[in-house]
């Protein structure tokens, strides 16, 4: 007796297979007669459409907010290149470059290095020049330097002295001669003895009187010379004091015009990073948007998913990180199977596969 198998099947109501077949024919579907590939899965949402002109070519965006075909009026991105007018789709990754204000603190900034270098030379130079004026104190006394402050006119004053000590001399000699006559003694051995005594201490006064106008002369001179020797030290290390000082003082001055330089930069600089801050938020809003806006119809037809799912109270969430968490043709595909699978009809339309695919 031969065997036979029954097969039996169970299929979804009418309402809900037809509202199944709409419901993945938006999402993806391919023209039988053309073969033309269409529905929100077709194609990713992160491209959107060019818009052309009537004859095919390109737009492009402008300031203004409207459209030119003219490229050379057309809108320029950061890097310079026109922005083509697009319909849809979510702009790419970015990272808004280096403001007008940053670009100049950076020049600024390599234009003010070694911008000391300068004072430094001026300050070697003052050094120098300070070095120059101390270098003649430098050398040790010279004792014969006395001879250009010794008085010319010693010698004539102790002639003139001498003179007036011979004169005295020769009064006195007369006195002793008259005395002597006068007694009866002329030119007797007591006015030799007188005159010899007389002789010998005129001649002692005029060495002593001599070495003393002469000795007091050297020392004179010997003291102007010390002095002038000090005084001359003493100015040579004012001088290089001086020239020290302002070297040092130019020194400090370029550090300083360095450091109010480069706090200039940094306040610049500072300026243009809160203007990119802003530019950069204001560009991840804009792209954000852009996201929720491109996948908008998936969240909706995940919300029809969960109401063939007959979970209805389910709600769908969106994060804007550029890459949806799964893809929703998935997330849809995934549901209807699960909706089949419920109703006793196992894989339906062979999807079990589909849903195992790579960002499906």
């Amino acid at each position: 007796m031969a065997e036979s198998t029954v097969k039996s099947m169970t299929l979804l109501p009418e309402y809900q297979e037809k509202f199944l077949k709409d419901l993945l024919s938006n999402i993806y579907r391919v023209d039988e007669d053309t073969g033309e590939v269409g529905g929100i899965a077709s194609r990713s949402p992160l491209y959107g459409t060019p818009v052309m002109d009537a004859d095919g070519n390109q737009l492009y965006e402008t300031d203004d907010g409207t459209f030119t075909s003219d490229i050379n009026l057309a809108k320029k991105d950061q890097y310079g290149s026109a922005i083509q007018a697009v319909e849809g789709g979510v702009a790419a990754p970015d990272v808004i470059r280096f403001t007008d204000p940053q670009t100049e603190a950076i020049r600024l900034a390599q234009e003010g290095v070694g911008s000391f270098e300068p004072f430094l030379t001026d300050a070697r130079g003052a050094y120098d020049e300070g070095l120059d004026s101390v270098r003649p104190t430098l050398g040790a006394y010279d004792p014969t330097s006395y001879k250009q402050f010794y008085d010319p006119f010693v010698e004539q004053v102790i002639d003139t002295t001498l003179s007036d000590i011979r004169r005295q001399a020769d009064m006195e000699r007369n006195r002793i001669g008259a005395e002597s006559v006068g007694a009866g003694a002329f030119g007797g051995s007591r006015q030799a003895v007188a005159e010899q005594e007389l002789a010998r201490n005129a001649a002692d006064q005029m060495a002593r009187t001599g070495a003393q106008l002469r000795s007091a002369a050297y020392t004179g001179a010997q003291q102007q010379a010390q002095s002038a020797f000090e005084n001359q030290m003493k100015r040579g290390q004012t001088g290089a004091q001086l020239f020290q000082t302002l070297g040092t003082g130019l020194g400090a001055l370029g550090e300083a015009s360095q450091q109010l330089g480069q706090r200039d930069v940094n306040a610049l600089f500072n300026v243009g990073q809160l203007e990119q801050g802003q530019l950069q938020r204001e560009f991840d809003v804009q792209r954000e948007g852009q996201l929720e806006e491109a996948y908008e119809p998936f969240a909706r037809f995940s919300f029809m998913r969960d109401i063939l799912k007959g979970q209805p109270g389910a709600s769908t969430g969106l994060v804007a990180t550029g890459v949806p968490q799964r893809g929703s043709l998935g997330n849809i595909l995934a549901g209807a199977n699960t909706a089949s699978s419920a109703a006793g009809q196992g894989n339906l339309f062979g999807l079990g596969s589909l849903m195992n695919v790579s960002g499906a």
